[in-house]
């Protein structure tokens, strides 16, 4: 039903209600498994480590650590991939950034000012660069990484 509200909306984005019925499409398949007891992920975080010890082959490595995530394993990553990159000759890094586990999936909201800039959009604007800073720490954070490398 939001769905069909949506596509009646004259200025509607075709991308974001499409992105929100693949999401919405797989609510009852994750509920489901929830209800079921499922919690983990195939490869299980063990399966995966085993994995790392064997095959990482990537000579510099950012790995991105945030303050709010209580189900972050990055401290144990790092332990893990640690021997292999030294064994490549090459790096490990890992930042400590503010944000949590979703913060690499905050989209930027789509705020359509006005003909007349109003108190509404003010408050919009101020909102939207808030729940955007953690993602552009991070964006820029993994940029100068990049340009390290290139030096």
């Amino acid at each position: 039903m939001l769905l069909d509200m949506a596509a009646m909306m004259p200025d509607y984005d075709q991308e974001a209600v499409v992105s929100f019925t693949k999401f919405v499409e797989q609510l009852p398949a994750v509920l489901n498994q929830v209800t079921q007891g499922i919690s983990e992920f195939k490869p299980t975080p063990s399966e995966n480590c085993d994995c790392f010890k064997k095959s990482y082959n990537v000579k510099h490595t950012l790995l991105v650590k945030f303050n709010f995530d209580p189900i972050d394993e990055t401290d144990l990553l790092e332990e893990t991939l640690n021997p292999r990159v030294e064994s490549l000759g090459g790096t490990l890094e890992k930042v400590l950034l503010t944000g949590n586990h979703v913060t690499p999936c905050i989209q930027e909201p789509r705020w359509q000012v006005g003909y007349a800039y109003t108190p509404a959009d003010a408050i919009a604007q101020t909102l939207k660069n808030l729940s955007l800073n953690d993602t552009r720490v991070l964006s820029r954070t993994i940029c100068n990484w990049f340009r390290r490398l290139e030096e």
